[in-house]
């Protein structure tokens, strides 16, 4: 489905309105950074093993990792760039930096740049190293980035719960499925 960018204006807050995949991008950058303020540093890096092994931290570095592998793409996007051991899993002043600068890049991108054709690279198989390369549009790997983090957001509100942290009742729930919920 092709996504129109509105030349409305929102006249309480008196900002453009953008394309649907770029508001859907916004309010999981948004949800991100609030999920972020509800946490301390500990609670960030921490893991809860035997439940999940990885920390807080580590899921944010992970799903930021498949937004900057799109905003820092040159020829290609390459979703195998990982960051392991980056700062950004251990300090949740990075993690706001970089939402707050995935933010501004998203909030400055055009229509036209959003149709443009774009080339990726990736990894497809876990038994062997297999590479894939293909073609997609910016608004398609952008509206991707968003639903992985979507998903990485419902296993941190499995750990949050798992501390007794308070994260919002929408966290981590996919949009299909708030639709569907919004319909019953």
């Amino acid at each position: 489905m092709h996504s129109v960018l509105k030349k409305t204006e929102n006249q309480a807050t008196n900002h453009a309105v953008h394309s649907s995949a770029i508001e859907g991008c916004l309010e999981v950058l948004t949800q991100a950074s609030r999920c972020l303020d509800m946490l301390d540093d500990d609670d960030y890096k921490a893991s809860v093993k035997p439940y999940v092994t990885s920390s807080i931290g580590e899921h944010f570095r992970h799903w930021l990792d498949v937004f900057q592998a799109i905003y820092q793409a040159d020829m290609a996007i390459d979703y195998n760039k990982r960051r392991r051991g980056h700062a950004v899993e251990t300090s949740r002043l990075i993690a706001q930096s970089e939402i707050a600068e995935l933010t501004d890049w998203l909030m400055s991108l055009s229509e036209k740049e959003l149709k443009k054709t774009v080339n990726l690279v990736t990894e497809v198989a876990l038994s062997h190293t297999q590479t894939c390369f293909m073609s997609s549009t910016l608004e398609r790997e952008i509206t991707f980035a968003a639903l992985h983090a979507n998903h990485h957001f419902a296993m941190v509100k499995v750990m949050a719960n798992l501390m007794n942290k308070p994260i919002e009742a929408d966290f981590g729930i996919a949009p299909a499925t708030a639709s569907f919920l919004r319909g019953q």
